[in-house]
């Protein structure tokens, strides 16, 4: 099995190393959290920076960790606010204020239209709502203790209407805030699954340390994305 090299002192993190890592077929994912914790400081100071158009033209030529494939909605913002709007009964600017209820009420609700409509509801806020619109449903999505694990990885792959697709869209940057948050959200949700019986510690480790490094691994790849259209006007 391949050791991860300490980056010592004298040597930089850049962004190909960070995606050498973590996108490594022959490291575990324990390896690459454990890559993320002795690094985090440095690999934290890199991600605030932009990436260059010669950083990105290496990424491109050395593939990145996920395919890049634009998004493509079939309904703008206001077409689906018009259809969810329809779906509950409300007006679209009613929209907000009823997500907020739901939130703050932490969605223990006896509306039944809203318990029928819940799907349709989450698809909006995972194409539209506010990154802590989207944490607190991920947060209520993983509250359900049995099926924890089913979830979690369901939401984190790609083209699955989860985080990752909601991540992949230039204009929801994750920020190194929301990254603590989320990870912080699904390291508590994992604990309150093992400690109702549902899944081991070993378990809650592995899952862990795969959650820490695909959060990681979504951060950086929305970052090549927003950086893709900067990259197409210079060809």
């Amino acid at each position: 099995m391949d050791k991860i090299i300490p980056i010592n002192s004298c040597e930089k993190i850049d962004e190909l190393k960070i995606y050498e890592i973590l996108s490594s077929t022959k490291l575990t994912d324990k390896q690459k959290a454990e890559f993320i914790k002795q690094n985090k400081s440095e690999i934290k100071e890199k991600l605030k920076e932009e990436i260059t158009l010669s950083e990105f033209k290496e990424l491109m030529k050395n593939r990145p960790l996920i395919r890049f494939k634009p998004f493509k909605n079939s309904f703008t913002k206001k077409g689906d606010a018009i259809l969810l709007a329809k779906a509950l009964g409300i007006d679209t600017k009613e929209i907000r204020n009823y997500i907020n209820t739901i939130i703050n009420n932490k969605f223990e609700t006896r509306d039944i239209d809203y318990l029928k409509n819940f799907d349709k509801v989450k698809t909006y806020i995972y194409r539209h709502g506010t990154k802590n619109d989207v944490i607190a449903f991920l947060n209520f999505e993983l509250s359900d203790a049995k099926h924890i694990l089913e979830k979690l990885y369901k939401t984190l792959e790609d083209n699955s209407g989860g985080l990752a697709d909601y991540f992949s869209r230039p204009i929801h940057r994750m920020d190194n805030s929301t990254l603590r948050k989320l990870y912080n959200t699904i390291d508590k949700n994992l604990k309150n699954a093992q400690a109702q019986g549902y899944i081991d510690k070993d378990t809650l480790n592995s899952t862990s340390e795969w959650a820490l490094v695909r959060i990681y691994q979504i951060q950086n790849n929305s970052k090549i994305i927003r950086v893709l259209e900067i990259y197409n006007k210079l060809l």
